[in-house]
């Protein structure tokens, strides 16, 4: 049993006896955690293999030492244990998906947060990418390379120290230049940008996460705060990660199979399919026309990557049923 959990199955047993204040639990796993991935406790190899010379002036260091005041409230403390409780049950990337636009939102609010895992010595790396995003999608790395801002935005953490860096998005997005497509356009609405990189000295996969977003991402804390919870909250992240099948590439912008793709129209009519509904039906229901409803089944079925009615109400059938078991193995272990 990893460590981690041990320091869960404690925090829980100790809230059970109510001996303890959960503020208390939750400020002794914040610092356990903090102190597992502090740079200074672990080797992390400092040198640029690329040899890029990068202007830090306004890039933002943080100390990886805790703040003396901070400590989180109730309520912070109660959320921030159920996304680390949660965190343990993810083996699925839907259920991946949902955990990072959950309640961890609360702490790092972000649109995309980008997994690049491998040998980045030698930049022998695969990709993964979570955002509800349209457009935002691993199926879209087949087709729209980002080799070059991975690149810049790991240079710029080399630069900071090692230590997880938040700077403006703005320095690695335009090292896409001129590069069009679904995936560069949600690149390019992000301003605010984290980088972090988990080394891994035993098997050699290291993960580089970059989490972006449109708008701040440090939001009601301050500075040495952020950095200390981020801390915390990037040990999470990889945890989870690591236990998920990454997503095979597309070879097609239309093959990827990712229903989180659909309107809230195709998802209503989706749903309308899955109770047996005929088009006739589903087009009185919706009070629109057949003809309508027929492009909507198509394009449907043309985004979740099926070619019938019954695979597509097999596949959205099954992800709800992936979501509820979720949803209820959470509720089971709080």
């Amino acid at each position: 049993m990893q460590a981690h959990d041990l320091l869960l199955d404690e925090a829980r047993r100790a809230l059970r006896s109510r001996r303890i204040p959960l503020r208390k639990v939750l400020q002794t796993i914040q610092s356990n955690f903090a102190r597992s991935i502090d740079p200074r406790a672990r080797r992390v190899r400092p040198s640029d293999p690329y040899g890029v010379i990068v202007n830090t002036d306004h890039i933002t260091n943080h100390s990886a030492a805790t703040p003396r005041n901070f400590s989180l409230n109730d309520k912070e403390s109660a959320r921030f244990l159920r996304i680390v409780s949660d965190a343990q049950l993810i083996n699925r990337h839907y259920q991946l998906f949902l955990w990072l636009n959950g309640e961890l939102q609360t702490f790092l609010p972000h649109q995309i947060m980008i997994s690049a895992w491998g040998d980045l010595a030698k930049w022998d790396l695969e990709l993964d990418i979570v955002s509800a995003l349209p457009g935002a999608r691993t199926a879209e790395l087949a087709h729209n390379c980002i080799n070059s801002f991975l690149r810049n935005a790991h240079t710029q953490w080399l630069a900071g120290r090692g230590v997880p860096l938040m700077t403006k998005a703005t320095e690695s997005v335009a090292a896409l230049g001129t590069r069009t497509g679904p995936l560069h356009d949600a690149l390019r609405q992000m301003r605010t940008m984290l980088v972090h990189c988990v080394p891994d000295e035993r098997s050699r996969q290291d993960s580089l996460y970059i989490v972006l977003s449109s708008g701040p991402l440090a939001k009601g804390y301050g500075s040495e705060q952020f950095a200390h919870l981020v801390q915390s909250l990037f040990l999470q992240i990889d945890s989870a990660f690591r236990r998920v099948a990454s997503l095979p590439l597309a070879s097609g912008a239309t093959s990827h199979g990712d229903w989180l793709d659909l309107s809230v129209r195709e998802q209503e009519i989706l749903d309308l399919i899955c109770h047996g509904k005929t088009n006739l039906e589903i087009a009185g229901a919706l009070e629109i026309s057949p003809f309508t409803v027929k492009n909507h089944v198509q394009r449907i079925f043309r985004k979740i990557g099926v070619t019938n009615r019954t695979q597509a109400a097999t596949k959205y059938s099954q992800a709800l049923r992936d979501l509820t078991k979720f949803i209820e193995d959470s509720r089971t272990l709080r």
